[in-house]
């Protein structure tokens, strides 16, 4: 006896089949089957139609015709390929006090690689900041190390799986503190022991966040040796970059030289540039990333479809030199009148005295909630006073925990850098957790490449997007049992109508689901139906 399962946005029907004849004295042969599909199996090749078969979380068998299954999904008209792979986020951060990941999974993403931009919460050392830990309350000592953050982690049921890398501002603030100076040949081996540590229990590598405290003191010769630590524990090294404007070539150059030098494979993160006079410069820096793995480098990058970055405010607006020693001194220099005008100074120098900023749209501003959703320049109105004064009151205010979207990149270099062969889809985001207002990658990112930039721009054909958030992303990050359809992989699975999946968040309502996404699947069971996550926590930690 068949359940029929009321029609879906795109007119087709799905069946699931709960009440069969029992076969082989009662045991069905297979758990899910999906039939009728247009499967694009993940490795770039041209699609075709078959059924895929279900068993104990792996794919058991893709054939014409199967039968014997204890369920059905009905998929004609659809497409089927493996879950997508986040390839560059900051899952990791809360996943101990949201652990659903329900943004993610309502994307298609079955697995995310967090850890990111040198920010970990884990390893803490000397700061022994107490965090908040879901269940396990207020804790410093989940996060004391990497390892001990992974060995809990690794038994708490995830909405989508996550693999982490160990951050270099962590290691960093764990043995120096905030600090603008070079470590001791003590503090330098403490940091690659902690390291050596997260990997030991399953971190990818190291993540390098430099243009962020504390990660931006690092000198050169810093960043190869803990590269070289993580590449002798055969790890993965990714980079924000140290700058992604004006001096982006030169950081480029920066980070090629520490893959070269230490060995490792490289990944070049959310690769952009920013400002328009710095438009184009990425056919020069993929050209870098070409060359140097033509001389035997093994080096990729990851985007999000979208011409807005998102950081912090005083990652753009506060220099270098003024970010030692923390939020406090940070804070103290900016209430010092004479530094505020040097800083002025600099930005009027660079973006115009009579720039408004209305190109900074604030998302998080928790001194000054009545400011998030807003531009600075309407901000600025608000709060009496010029642009930069706004932002650094804010800043004081908000112990610079604040963030804004920045409308600052182009769509040419975004669709040059999406087409590039070695480029991965990625949603640079974290969790939403109690956040109102957002980057709209968040929900939107793989939604948005394949509807956008597959199918109304042809930027990219179809299975080769799918290659670029499935298999490719799994074989940069050593992911042996994912990212593609085939016998005896994982199943984490996305089934979506190609011909309507699409985006809806944008930047004025960025809680708005995808469309056209039909269902998730992870380690076999559905998580997420009609673009709606429906509690099941199926994935894991993976180490």
């Amino acid at each position: 006896m068949e359940e029929m399962l009321p029609d879906h946005d795109n007119g087709a029907v799905f069946k699931h089949i709960l009440n069969c004849i029992p076969i082989n004295g009662g045991f069905f042969m297979y758990d899910l089957i999906i039939k009728n599909g247009r499967i694009i199996d993940g490795t770039g090749a041209s699609p075709y139609f078959a059924d895929l078969a279900i068993r104990d979380g792996k794919i058991a068998c893709i054939a014409k015709n199967i039968a014997d299954g204890k369920k059905m999904i009905d998929a004609k008209g659809l497409t089927v390929t493996p879950g997508f792979i986040d390839s560059h986020s900051h899952s990791d951060s809360d996943i101990l006090m949201f652990p659903d990941q329900v943004e993610k999974a309502e994307q298609g993403i079955t697995t995310s690689i967090g850890g990111q931009c040198g920010a970990t919460k884990a390893p803490i050392g000397i700061t022994h900041k107490a965090y908040d830990v879901g269940s396990f309350g207020k804790s410093s000592q989940v996060y004391k190390t990497m390892g001990t953050f992974l060995e809990i982690a690794k038994e708490v049921p995830l909405g989508s799986n996550l693999a982490t890398f160990v951050g270099h501002s962590a290691l960093r603030n764990a043995v120096i503190g905030p600090y603008d100076r070079v470590p001791s040949t003590e503090e330098l081996k403490e940091m690659g022991d902690l390291l050596r540590e997260g990997m030991a229990h399953g971190a990818l590598g190291i993540s390098f966040g430099l243009i962020y405290p504390t990660s931006c003191f690092a000198k050169t010769d810093e960043l190869i040796y803990l590269a070289t630590v993580a590449a002798e524990c055969g790890g993965i090294l990714s980079a924000h970059i140290r700058d992604e404007g004006d001096k982006l070539v030169e950081a480029c150059e920066e980070f090629i030289e520490v893959i070269k030098a230490s060995g490792a494979r490289g990944i070049f993160s959310h690769h952009k540039a920013m400002y328009k006079e710095n438009w184009g410069k990425v056919k020069a820096t993929l050209g870098m990333i070409d060359k140097a793995n033509q001389a035997g480098c093994d080096i990729y990058c990851d985007t999000y479809p979208y011409t807005a970055a998102d950081t912090y405010l005083s990652a753009i607006f506060i220099p270098k030199e003024y970010k030692s020693g923390g939020g406090l001194a940070m804070a103290k220099n900016l209430a010092d009148p004479v530094i505020r005008e040097k800083i002025k100074s600099v930005h009027k120098k660079r973006f115009g005295a009579e720039d408004d900023l209305s190109w900074v749209l604030i998302t998080v501003c928790p001194a000054f909630p009545e400011y998030t959703g807003l531009r600075l320049s309407e901000i600025a109105k608000i709060h009496g006073k010029d642009v930069y004064d706004t932002i650094f009151d804010m800043l004081i205010a908000n112990k610079r925990n604040c963030e804004a979207c920045f409308f600052l990149m182009g769509e040419e270099d975004l669709e040059t850098v999406l087409a590039h062969p070695r480029c991965m889809i990625c949603t640079d985001s974290s969790i939403r957790g109690s956040i109102e207002v957002y980057h709209p990658r968040l929900r939107g990112s793989f939604p948005r490449a394949l509807g956008r930039y597959v199918r109304e721009r042809s930027v990219v054909a179809l299975p080769e997007m799918i290659r670029k958030m499935t298999s490719l992303p799994a074989e940069v990050y050593g992911l042996s049992r994912k990212g593609i359809l085939k016998e005896g992989f994982d199943a984490d699975i996305c089934i979506f109508d190609a011909d309507k999946i699409i985006d809806r968040a944008d930047f004025a309502s960025c809680h708005e689901r995808a469309e056209g996404l039909n269902y998730v699947l992870i380690n076999g069971s559905v998580v997420v139906e009609n673009a709606v996550y429906n509690g099941t926590r199926a994935g894991s930690v993976l180490v």
